[in-house]
């Protein structure tokens, strides 16, 4: 109960002292925490670079004793990153001149290093100052809400209680109050009634209660790392909207005036349910501002979810008739997404009532979804409304006398705002680079030529830039962990040799591919009995595993000896929606577990981050094709170091393919390349008459080897 003045002054210091704990928990202040963590993270981060420097004179100016330096222990940057030029002069050989010599390059490297170093979680080896970044935005995330919530509610109580607190401190004593006017007596009275009502004290009181929940929340190791793995890409975002942290090329090779009108482009996020990247925000933003686009960000960087944001956009902008064209292998997690990610009504053009859907979807709005083959049959004219086509793999209709080239020509000419997306490179086919530009703006396509990409890139450049962003990895996510790719070779098992043998008499290219597996058990197929050493090794480490064969037979071999394999294998035979279904229980399964997937079911427009082993059951004729299944784990969210296993069988059709393809080495050159370097787009007759000359290439080495018996 309040009832005299010091009771009074001891309220009031209470207010006062819970506007200072809530003023000073605020957003500013949580930021704040981040970017020191962050910047700690940065320098111990740079150390470990600098240890890894080894002391060059090439790194100092002519005349500096390097030689005296190593004498003297300094074997690393590191080393030498502490030392002030008094302790250099100690070195003999080494005067005053050349000590600040060598303390102004080191302190020049050691910046430089600093500056740039990315500092990266790895979730199975969390640092105490890993968890106390962590902790930060996981606390900035839980509380901030409700920090906002607690301003709002105190607020409203500070100033309604502010003047009945200023009334009753005007209480007098006995003999004062004899001297006091009525009616101030009166209000003193009230005032003191004021601040005893019930519901005064409880409002206080919950107040107080939530600010020492915000005061005293902790969150435990485990937990932390759990939400870390799950929702990796959030707190890097968080990272970089509280320290700046980011890419310096999300946008670099655009004229500054393209960067300019895209940043200032304005972009509503409202009813979405994921945080963006700034270079998705980018994306998205520019292909918003230029309307009609070709997005070819690398495989793993979220395309779906930019093309998601800008769809979002446009209903909130009461533009909501929305198409999306996708290969049929993918459609259902478009649906997914949509649904999990915003508030936007899906219907499908696929199916025995794809009529009745896209009759809804004309009377209602939202987006419909259909394939390549479905686009064909869906009658949407100059009447309807359209704001937006979103399609997936667009290299697929570069052909325009294809029948589904020319259905989503039309639709792209019918809707206002249209986004091509493609993670396949296509700076090194400009003829199909400009048959796709030229459904999007003709004008731009026009200029285009080989022999101005060839002899004028930069014009080239300026003059795509309105019309086709392309990001790579290793460009917007510095934060990416390591990729490892390891071959493990092995012998054919006994059985395996003499059927891989008669394969070759025969002729028979598929079964010489499938000869590492024969033995069928891991006693007499050591290819098996690889898989089966990784797929423990990677339980003990709390790990998950995806495995990719072409071969259904071989992938029916691997599920019959893997233990206690509780998810279907997935293969062509699956459908969208049960394959969804399989990829979710696999995410949600506990560490160790297993998922076995046909290369070219599995392979494609799925993400499985969960898993960070991947092992591939034998060569592929198209590297691409592991190159995507590779980026179902590595891509935007892993968290984890991936390790690739490429299982290879010595004396085999694997060595043919690997020489013959010039890949025995360099698909981590492939995997990590600039799109610059990057292997042209064939289409599907010129994919298959390569594939046939090189299946008839490697068959003649094959032959030849046996008939000699040497490679």
């Amino acid at each position: 109960m309040v009832r005299t003045k010091q009771d009074v002054e001891r309220l009031e210091a209470e207010l006062n002292r819970i506007h200072e704990s809530i003023d000073i928990s605020s957003e500013d202040l949580f930021n704040y925490r981040i970017k020191g963590i962050w910047q700690r993270l940065k320098i111990s981060s740079g150390k470990e670079q600098l240890k890894a420097m080894p002391i060059d004179s090439g790194l100092f100016e002519k005349g500096v004793p390097v030689n005296s330096l190593m004498e003297n222990g300094f074997q690393t940057m590191k080393d030498i990153a502490d030392q002030e030029p008094p302790d250099l002069m100690k070195i003999e050989g080494i005067d005053e001149n050349t000590a600040q010599q060598i303390y102004q390059t080191v302190t020049k490297i050691k910046e430089s290093v600093y500056e740039q170093a990315i500092p990266r979680v790895n979730p199975d080896e969390i640092s105490d100052e890993d968890f106390s970044l962590l902790e930060s935005i996981y606390k900035k995330w839980h509380l901030l809400k409700i920090l906002e919530e607690l301003q709002a509610k105190f607020q409203e109580y500070y100033e309604e209680t502010i003047p009945d607190i200023e009334m009753a401190k005007k209480q007098k004593s006995f003999f004062g109050a004899l001297f006091q006017p009525k009616e101030e007596k009166e209000k003193i009275r009230s005032a003191f009634a004021n601040l005893n009502r019930s519901t005064h004290q409880k409002e206080l009181e919950k107040i107080k209660k939530k600010l020492d929940y915000m005061l005293d929340f902790e969150v435990s190791k485990e937990e932390l790392k759990k939400h870390f793995e799950t929702e990796n890409a959030f707190y890097y975002t968080e990272i970089e909207k509280a320290t700046d942290f980011d890419s310096k090329n999300i946008s670099e090779s655009l004229p500054p005036e393209v960067v300019e009108e895209v940043n200032n482009y304005p972009f509503d996020t409202a009813g979405l349910n994921i945080t963006l990247r700034n270079y998705q925000i980018f994306g998205a933003k520019y292909a918003l501002r230029y309307k009609k686009t070709l997005l070819g960000d690398e495989m793993g960087l979220g395309k779906t979810i930019q093309a998601l944001a800008i769809l979002n956009h446009l209903a909130q902008n009461k533009q909501g008739h929305a198409v999306i064209i996708c290969p049929l292998s993918v459609l259902a997690n478009w649906k997914r997404e949509i649904e999990l990610r915003s508030n936007l009504q899906t219907f499908v053009f696929y199916g025995s009532n794809r009529l009745e859907q896209f009759k809804a979807w004309q009377e209602e709005t939202g987006v419909l979804i259909t394939t390549f083959e479905q686009a064909v049959r869906m009658q949407v004219e100059e009447e309807h409304q359209l704001h937006a086509l979103i399609v997936d793999e667009a290299h697929y209709v570069k052909n325009p006398n294809a029948k589904r080239s020319q259905s989503v020509y039309h639709l792209a000419n019918l809707a206002e705002y249209v986004l091509f997306m493609s993670g396949t490179p296509l700076e090194n086919s400009v003829k199909e680079m400009q048959q796709l530009i030229s459904v999007l703006q003709p004008d731009i396509a026009k200029e285009l030529s080989e022999e101005m990409l060839l002899l004028q890139p930069q014009a080239f450049r300026k003059a795509i830039a309105p019309v086709y962003l392309r990001r790579n990895r290793k460009d917007v996510l510095n934060e990416l962990p390591d990729l490892e790719i390891i071959p493990e070779w092995v012998h054919f098992g006994e059985e395996e040799e003499k059927y891989y043998q008669q394969a070759v008499k025969d002729e028979q290219v598929m079964a010489m591919r499938r000869a590492g597996w024969q033995g069928g058990t891991p006693e007499k197929s050591p290819k098996l009995k690889k898989l089966l050493e990784i797929c423990e090794n990677a339980k003990e480490k709390g790990h998950k595993v995806l495995v990719f064969s072409y071969f259904k037979e071989v992938i029916q071999t691997i599920s019959e000896n893997l233990e206690g394999q509780p998810h279907r294998a997935i293969t062509g035979d699956v459908s969208n929606h049960k394959r969804q279904e399989i990829i979710d229980a696999f995410s949600e399964d506990e560490a160790g577990s297993v998922l076995v997937s046909q290369i070219t079911a599995g392979g494609v427009g799925v993400n499985i981050q969960a898993a960070n082993v991947v092992v591939l059951c034998e060569p592929q004729w198209k590297p691409s094709m592991e190159e995507q299944a590779i980026s179902r784990a590595y891509r935007m969210g892993q968290s984890r170091n991936v390790v690739v296993y490429r299982l290879l069988t010595e004396d085999s059709i694997d060595v043919a393919m690997l020489e013959v393809l010039g890949e025995k080495s360099n698909l981590f050159d492939l995997f990590v390349r600039d799109s610059d370097t990057a292997t042209r787009i064939l289409d599907e007759q010129e994919q298959e008459e390569e594939e046939a000359s090189l299946q008839k290439k490697v068959l003649e080495l094959e032959k030849e080897r046996l008939t000699q018996g040497v490679r």
